[in-house]
C-alpha cells in the first residue's frame, strides 16, 4: 500500500509558545477558562494550570506549521490539554534532550513518536500506547518483507533506528548507515541506495518532501529474523518517573480518545491507515 502525506509548509521555529487548554481558540497567552471542569482532579503539573510539552519539530507527529502546533500527536497532547483544564507550553529542543527534559523536571512530557522501550521505562514513566510506527521501506520496487530486502542491492538506515543491528546481520555490505534521516534520504533521492528503511512516520514525511518518481511506502511485513517487525513500535507520552497522577490522566485520555474515535480520524488527517490507532497490548521494545 502506497501512503502519502498532505504536503508540509515550510516549519517555523519557535522558542516558547503557548497554547489555550481547554477552549475553541489557540491565542497566545490565553488563560483556561474558569468553568473548564478536568477529567482528573488530581493532576499536578511543573507549572499549575499548564502542561509543558518538550518538542523537537519531527513531521507528522509535532511540529510548528503557521505558528500553530500541529501533527497527530501535536493534536492529540492538545486534545488532552483540554480535557485536563491546561494550557500548552511549548519547549523546543534538539530530539537528544527530549526524555532528558522530562526526566529531570524540566517538561511534564514530550511529543515526537517516543518508542516505548526496555531503556526509557528506566528512566521515565511511559504512557499507555498512542500510535504505531510500523518498520518500513521506501523503495520503487515494492518491497515490503526482509526476504525483498535482501534483494535490493544497497539499503540505506538510520544509526539509532530500532531493530539496526539484526539489518546489519541480514543484509551486512549492502547496508549504509547514516546519521540523519535527511541525509538517507537523501541518497535515495540520487539513487546511491534503492531502498531506504525507516518508521513509518519518517518514511511518509520523507517522501512527500523528497518525492522519487514510483517510490512507495511499505511496512514491514512480519518476519522473526528482524524483531522490530513482529514487536510493532509503539509510541507514547512519557512523563517523569514521580508524575504517576499525571501518567494515569494520560492513559485514560488516550483511551477516551481512542473510544471516540478521534485518535484514527487524526491519523487519516496525516496520511496514515487509520489502524495505527488500534496499538494493541502495551509492549517494550
Amino acid at each position: 500500500m502506497k501512503y502519502r502525506l498532505t504536503t508540509l509548509t515550510a516549519l517555523a521555529a519557535a522558542s516558547a509558545l503557548l497554547f489555550t487548554g481547554c477552549s475553541s481558540g489557540g491565542a497566545a497567552s490565553s488563560a483556561v477558562g474558569a468553568d473548564c471542569v478536568p477529567a482528573h482532579d488530581n493532576v499536578k503539573t511543573i507549572k499549575p494550570g499548564v502542561l509543558t510539552v518538550a518538542h523537537y519539530d519531527y513531521p507528522p507527529f509535532g511540529y510548528i506549521e503557521d505558528g500553530k502546533f500541529v501533527g497527530i500527536e501535536g493534536e492529540i497532547i492538545a486534545k488532552i490539554a483540554e480535557m485536563e483544564c491546561l494550557d500548552v507550553t511549548l519547549v523546543p529542543g534538539d530530539s537528544s534532550a527530549m526524555i532528558t527534559s522530562v526526566q529531570t523536571g524540566r517538561a511534564d512530557t514530550t511529543v515526537g513518536s517516543w518508542y516505548r522501550t526496555a531503556e526509557r521505562a528506566k528512566v521515565v514513566r511511559l504512557s499507555d500506547p498512542v500510535v504505531t510506527s510500523p518498520l518500513s521501506v521506501v523503495s520503487t520496487t515494492g518491497a515490503k518483507t526482509v526476504d525483498d530486502l535482501l534483494d535490493i542491492d544497497a539499503v540505506g538506515a538510520g544509526q539509532a533506528l530500532v531493530g539496526v543491528e539484526e539489518l546489519q546481520g541480514l543484509l551486512g555490505s549492502k547496508l549504509k548507515l547514516y546519521s540523519t534521516n535527511d541525509a538517507e534520504f537523501a541518497d535515495f533521492q540520487a539513487g546511491r541506495i534503492d531502498g531506504a528503511v525507516l518508521g513509518l512516520g519518517a518514511a511518509v514525511t520523507l517522501l512527500d518532501l523528497y518525492p522519487v518518481e514510483g517510490a512507495t511506502v511499505e511496512p514491514l511485513e512480519p518476519d522473526p529474523r528482524l524483531s522490530a517487525t513482529v514487536n510493532v513500535g509503539q509510541t507514547n507520552f512519557p512523563v517523569n518517573l514521580k508524575a504517576e497522577d499525571l501518567g494515569q490522566a494520560i492513559d485514560d485520555d488516550i483511551a477516551q480518545l481512542r473510544e471516540d474515535g478521534v485518535i484514527a480520524e487524526l491519523a487519516e488527517k496525516y496520511g496514515f491507515p487509520a489502524d495505527i490507532a488500534e496499538p494493541g497490548e502495551p509492549n517494550l521494545l
